[in-house]
């Protein structure tokens, strides 16, 4: 079934006024302003914000279709990231609100020194590439490709395009504006979707009828990967952490946090729903990545297609916008002005953060177009990231003890890299994902080098000096 004009005026009359919001919320030259909005984000607006950065291309087409090809093996990531939902609202929200400012890497400068902030600015932009821009343009191109029939590489650049448009011009204001408005849509094109492919699926019975019986058991190698990849790094996760510091105040970062992880998991519990009615009804040779947009353009009558598709694009367009500006601001606070500027002003700081958005939204889109496929870019672009920084950013902001600057860097740089070298050479051990190789490495080099290395508090004191 092709995409009638009445859904072309709905998709068409979305993206319009998508840049139109953007540019109406143009901000100041005031990097506070561009970056985390001047930290005056109410609680409708944060809850928004979330919410449509939280469900993603990443989670409707990549969740979607793992469940089409592998069944209920998302309930245990469904089950890890709502409990990291919770324990991220009771105790993250407030205490990095608290903590202030642009980054989630800024604490590891606080605490180790400026060369661990950089680095881990380095892996979190690393991060926000593949998981952003990357990701999010490969399920653009998907979407584009099978409504238009256009090359997915064309559809890539045609999406691209339009999300640099508003978040080059509008900062933080216009990503959490635009987020409002997508927040609706996305909603309303899930439940609907869902329900209707629920429906046309024939129910519970349908789906246990048609499904193989290995759909219904959790292969736990599968299961631990996919945790790895997209629930543990949502505790580091840089852009949930510029929401953080872009609220009001602290207890606003908290409430909205905890408010988003039930409406989180029905979606999320939804998109699964729709990968197993997928089951029924689409062939089994579909790529599991072009799932979710072809039940949308296949299934659903016209003016209600138009609609989910726009949610579709709602999902897509407010991740890859967030993750794009996080990205940039971690390239210009945690490199640029750490390391390099420290007198920078906010002029110049704005202009870096603009420049790193453009530089990091066509950087994930060569990201997309060699690696075109979700789940791949998700694994591959937070190994280093989590393996790396986990161990060292929890350590700081929960211990009491002793901090060292060269326990940090030397965790952070081991377990990252060792992480990513066993990713890309497809080593496995113990049926784990190498993610986890890097996590425990970053733990042991924390436990042994820190009692014998000198405290950070020492080295910071000597850096700043400088």
């Amino acid at each position: 079934m092709q995409i009638q004009i009445i859904d072309w005026v709905l998709i068409g009359f979305y993206m319009i006024f998508m840049i139109v919001i953007g540019a109406y919320f143009k901000t100041s030259n005031s990097m506070s302003d561009y970056a985390v909005a001047d930290k005056k984000l109410g609680l409708s607006v944060l809850v928004a914000t979330l919410l449509a950065t939280g469900i993603g291309g990443g989670v409707l087409t990549g969740s979607t279709g793992n469940a089409f090809a592998q069944g209920v093996v998302e309930i245990p990531k469904l089950a890890v990231l709502f409990c990291i939902n919770i324990f991220t609202a009771l105790f993250l929200a407030k205490k990095m609100r608290n903590i202030g400012g642009f980054t989630a890497p800024e604490m590891l400068g606080r605490v180790y020194g400026r060369h661990c902030q950089a680095l881990g600015g380095l892996f979190c932009a690393i991060y926000l590439i593949g998981t952003g821009p990357a990701m999010q343009s490969i399920a653009l191109g998907t979407c584009l490709h099978l409504m238009l029939g256009i090359d997915m590489k064309v559809g890539m650049i045609i999406g691209m395009i339009i999300i640099l448009l508003y978040t080059l011009s509008s900062g933080m204001w216009g990503v959490a504006m635009t987020d409002y408005v997508q927040f609706v849509f996305l909603t309303l094109g899930v439940v609907i979707a869902a329900g209707s492919a629920f429906y046309r699926a024939g129910g519970w019975e349908g789906i246990v009828a048609a499904a193989p019986a290995s759909h219904f058991e959790v292969d736990l190698s599968s299961a631990v990967k996919i945790v790895c990849a997209t629930a543990l790094p949502t505790l580091i996760d840089g852009n949930r952490y510029s929401r953080f510091f872009s609220a009001k105040d602290a207890k606003t970062a908290r409430l909205s946090t905890l408010i988003v992880a039930f409406p989180w998991l029905i979606i999320a519990f939804m998109s699964m729903i729709m990968g197993l009615s997928a089951v029924v009804l689409l062939p089994a040779n579909t790529a599991k990545d072009m799932v979710f947009a072809t039940l949308l353009t296949t299934f659903l009558p016209t003016g209600i297609r138009g609609v989910c598709v726009a949610a579709l694009m709602a999902a897509i367009m407010s991740t890859a916008d967030s993750y794009m500006l996080t990205g940039a601001t971690n390239i210009s606070v945690d490199i640029y002005k750490n390391l390099i500027n420290p007198n920078a002003t906010d002029k110049q700081m704005v202009m870096v953060t603009k420049a790193s958005v453009l530089a990091i939204g066509l950087m994930g889109l060569g990201f997309a177009i060699l690696v075109p496929d979700i789940m791949s870019v998700w694994t591959l672009s937070s190994t280093a990231y989590v393996g790396g920084c986990l161990v060292p950013m929890l350590y700081g902001l929960f211990s009491k003890r002793k901090k060292s600057y060269t326990a940090a860097l030397i965790a952070i740089i081991i377990g990252g890299s060792f992480a990513v070298c066993c990713e890309i050479m497809g080593f496995v051990w113990f049926n784990l994902p190498p993610i986890v190789y890097g996590i425990l490495i970053s733990a042991l080099l924390m436990l042994i080098i820190t009692p014998f290395a000198k405290d950070a508090r020492e080295i910071n004191l000597s850096q700043n000096q400088s």
